[in-house]
């Protein structure tokens, strides 16, 4: 029992030395990170102006706003030589919280004004829903959480459509869910037989 104390306490050590190598060899306050950072300040800008009365129209299109910084700040990354693994993971757990916040916003927002909102809202979030056993076991066996795949980049995309749509409120967002909900479930059942592995 304290021999296996000891090797866990030495590879969080290992860890830990690690990611401070990362942070110390790389530059955090680059342009892409910024880019990437600012889509927090989006995502509170939209939930003011969403519960502050502003069309939702005005609401859809600075969450749009934040949700194009997802494709520019890995695009000026490569363009001025500014890829770091730090920019990497920090990009995939930005895009997490800031479609958090907003998915938490609406659904406080139809609760008090629209409650079939909801169920799109469910669609949408299929792959978080399924993926997330698999990030707990990602935790559990000290493995890397932010592999980016090919399908979750597809999955952060259309979501972000439905997302839109929802907010102005379109008839046929329902659609748009529909998909979302499909590419999620393919690419959080992918992420949970990655972590299984």
């Amino acid at each position: 029992m304290r021999k296996m104390r000891k090797k866990k306490f030495r590879e969080i050590k290992q860890n830990v030395k690690r990611v401070r190598n990362e942070i110390r060899e790389e530059v955090f306050l680059n342009f892409p990170n910024t880019l990437t950072m600012s889509r927090i300040l989006f995502a509170f800008i939209a939930v003011y102006m969403l519960f502050s009365g502003f069309s939702r129209w005005w609401v859809a299109i600075i969450f749009a706003i934040g949700a194009i910084t997802d494709f520019f700040d890995g695009f000026f990354a490569r363009k001025l030589k500014q890829t770091t693994i730090i920019g990497a993971r920090l990009d995939q757990v930005i895009d997490r919280v800031f479609t958090a916040i907003i998915v938490f916003a609406l659904v406080f927002y139809f609760i008090k004004y629209n409650k079939s909102g909801i169920l799109l809202l469910l669609l949408i979030s299929s792959r978080e829903i399924i993926a997330l056993p698999g990030v707990l076991i990602r935790i559990i066996r000290d493995k890397d959480a932010y592999k980016v795949k090919y399908i979750g980049k597809i999955t952060t995309l259309v979501q972000s459509f439905a997302i839109a749509f929802i907010i102005v409120g379109f008839s046929w967002s329902i659609y748009f869910a529909v998909v979302t909900c499909l590419v999620g479930i393919l690419s959080g059942f992918d992420y949970l037989k990655d972590s299984l592995k």
